[in-house]
């Protein structure tokens, strides 16, 4: 999300509070006492145009200006102006709770524009008030569609998620993607895709009765999970059947490869495309292929610092990849290195939370309990994402069942069986790996019994490749999930909203 909000609000905002007049005048004192305040906030507004302006002062100067009983005098425009500013400072400053207030108050007003709305989305976003975030981004997608430019896929698909689980939510989080879709949306990173989305969509509006709008979004579907997942869930059986050919999940695997690979090669200064090219290599199975893409591009990397331009940003995820590949291979202790390697990267220019978690994972499914916790004792997750907090605790809660340590366990998932609805996935692969299938298929099922929730579940109970060179602990955690899907209560959850068919690619990590 975009930083400095209180000087480009300022700069937005320069001489419309110059030619405002107070709207009564009727006493000499009063008219004394509205002018004072008037300069003071063209004042603070100029304040803000100087290089390493002081926000705090700024902070406390808005804040007597609007709790001046003579700030009621002031016309509607510096009213704005005064809310608007106010609520960029606090947003430079970290204080987005105290901004909440102030940018809605903002936004209410005639005089709000994207800019508002703008501020008002990556506000609470920050805050993780989804609904919120989900609210602005519909009203600028249908008023100023050119304010998304900068937001970022990964903050749109957070968005949705975040608001088809909460009930409360779910209609704000469809109108966003209405309105996004009605816009023509297209994520700015082009090895993403927003098919994910437009089935959400697709399933709101069947849900609606809205045939004719379902079948049009199912037609533009091009990316094979989607596909997949319509496959799988019984409620899209009629526009599967109508046109088969369309919804060949292999088919469209294969046509989604070619078509990333050609934006690989148009944009050869970027190591994601690699990345994404070499992800949907290893997961057909064609883990060679996939392992001469990565070592070609390091080996670029190596003898050409600058050859990528995200090496910065992507080298980590890169290594991370390759890791994976050389477990495929059947190169343990390789593929422990590499992501030790890609854990020791800084993310974002701090410490690399997703890889540290990852790295612990794969020391578990070889029986390095220690190793594992070693390797996420120094994240601090008192700023953590809900899901991020549970995809430690998941970490955590493996290792301590490989030690034995029933007290700390028990501490540990007592905390993730309260919040399993910050991280299904987590919470399921430590019911597997502690042999609580109990635990395991009571979320299943209620996973399959929650329409917004049902396509993610359906596509991990599908049958796969098995992984190959898989270790012992990973064979006895998959040998788990069968035992739990062949569950009679599972497996009637499963028939009665969906199906399981098979697929020549490598299972998705639970």
């Amino acid at each position: 999300m975009r930083k400095l909000y209180a000087a480009l609000c300022a700069a937005l905002l320069f001489g419309c509070a110059v030619s405002a007049r107070a709207t009564d005048d009727s006493l000499d004192t009063a008219r004394s006492s509205v002018g004072d305040l008037r300069q003071s906030l063209q004042a603070v507004i100029a304040k803000s145009q100087e290089a390493g302006a002081d926000e705090a002062a700024m902070s406390d100067t808005l804040k007597a200006i609007l709790a001046d009983p003579a700030f009621r005098e002031l016309s509607e425009q510096e009213h704005h102006t005064a809310y608007l500013l106010y609520g960029a400072v606090l947003y430079d400053l970290g204080r987005n709770h105290d901004a909440q207030a102030l940018i809605k108050q903002a936004t209410a007003m005639p005089q709000a524009d994207g800019f508002d709305w703008h501020l008002r989305l990556s506000n609470s976003y920050r805050l993780a008030d989804y609904a919120d975030a989900a609210r602005s981004t519909a009203t600028l997608a249908s008023r100023w569609p050119e304010k998304l430019s900068d937001i970022s896929f990964q903050a749109i698909e957070t968005m949705n998620r975040e608001t088809q689980k909460d009930p409360t939510a779910a209609e704000v989080g469809a109108d966003m993607l209405a309105a996004l879709h009605a816009m023509k949306w297209q994520p700015d990173d082009p090895f993403e895709t927003p098919d994910g989305l437009w089935l959400t969509l697709l399933r709101i509006r069947l849900e609606r009765h809205d045939i004719h709008g379902a079948r049009d979004l199912a037609d533009e579907l091009r990316a094979h999970v989607p596909l997949l997942q319509m496959h799988a869930d019984r409620r899209f059986d009629a526009l599967v059947q109508a046109d088969p050919r369309h919804f060949d999940v292999m088919k469209a695997y294969g046509a989604e490869l070619a078509d990333l690979k050609a934006k690989a090669a148009a944009a050869p200064d970027k190591l994601e495309g690699v990345n994404t090219v070499a992800e949907l290599l290893l997961n057909l199975d064609r883990a060679p292929e996939a392992m001469a893409l990565i070592t070609g591009a390091l080996a670029r990397l190596a003898a050409k610092p600058d050859a990528f331009s995200d090496a910065g940003d992507k080298l980590n995820w890169t290594l991370d990849v390759r890791s994976r590949i050389l477990f495929a291979l059947g190169r343990s202790d390789d593929a422990l290195a590499a992501l030790a390697e890609g854990a020791s990267h800084k993310e974002d220019g701090a410490v690399n939370v997703s890889q540290a978690i990852n790295l612990a994972d794969a020391y578990e499914y070889y029986d390095r309990p220690n190793d594992a916790l070693a390797a996420v004792a120094a994240l601090d997750f008192s700023n953590a994402s809900r899901y991020g907090r549970m995809a430690l605790e998941d970490a955590r809660a493996c290792a301590l069942f490989e030690l034995g340590n029933t007290a700390a366990l028990g501490q540990v998932l007592d905390y993730m069986k309260a919040h399993t609805i910050d991280g299904a996935r987590p919470y399921l692969n430590t019911m597997l790996f502690t042999g609580d299938l109990d635990g395991a298929a009571a979320e299943i099922i209620a996973e399959l019994n929650d329409p917004a929730r049902r396509l993610d579940t359906l596509y991990y109970l599908q049958d796969y490749l098995p992984r190959p060179h898989a270790s012992k602990r990973e064979d006895a955690v998959h040998a788990a999930w069968l035992a739990m899907r062949a569950r009679p209560d599972v497996s009637g959850a499963i028939a009665r909203v969906g199906r399981i068919e098979s697929y020549a690619m490598l299972s998705p990590t639970y």
